[in-house]
């Protein structure tokens, strides 16, 4: 059983050629999970931010935030976001998550990453 921890950087509703980069991140999950590995963090980076704002309007952004919410609730997955990016890039605020995403930084990243055997980015 291996230690994962996932990277993904674009948005969850991302233009081409990133757009199927939360979906992607999402199946390697819960592959992952199916064969029995553990998944420590899925750290959310860049415009991947914004798959934590309330303010998701598109069908093919809240598909993608519904299916980490899901994932997250079923195998007790962290999920974290930088709140550096958020807060300057997105004029994101705590009060502009959803849950269960949370603050975090590249603190948080770097300590998981740290103890985990394999870090994968999308």
């Amino acid at each position: 059983m291996a230690r994962i921890v996932i990277a993904l950087h674009a948005a969850p509703a991302a233009d081409t050629p990133a757009q199927h980069r939360s979906l992607l991140a999402y199946q390697y999950a819960q592959a992952a999970l199916v064969s029995g590995h553990q998944i420590d963090m899925v750290f959310f980076y860049s415009d991947a931010v914004l798959h934590a704002a309330k303010r998701q309007n598109s069908g093919a952004a809240h598909q993608a935030v519904s299916q980490w919410q899901l994932l997250a609730s079923q195998h007790n997955v962290p999920l974290v976001i930088c709140n550096t990016v958020a807060e300057v890039d997105h004029q994101m605020t705590t009060e502009d998550l959803v849950s269960p995403f949370q603050n975090g930084g590249l603190t948080e990243f770097s300590m998981a990453a740290a103890a985990a055997d394999h870090v994968i980015q999308f």
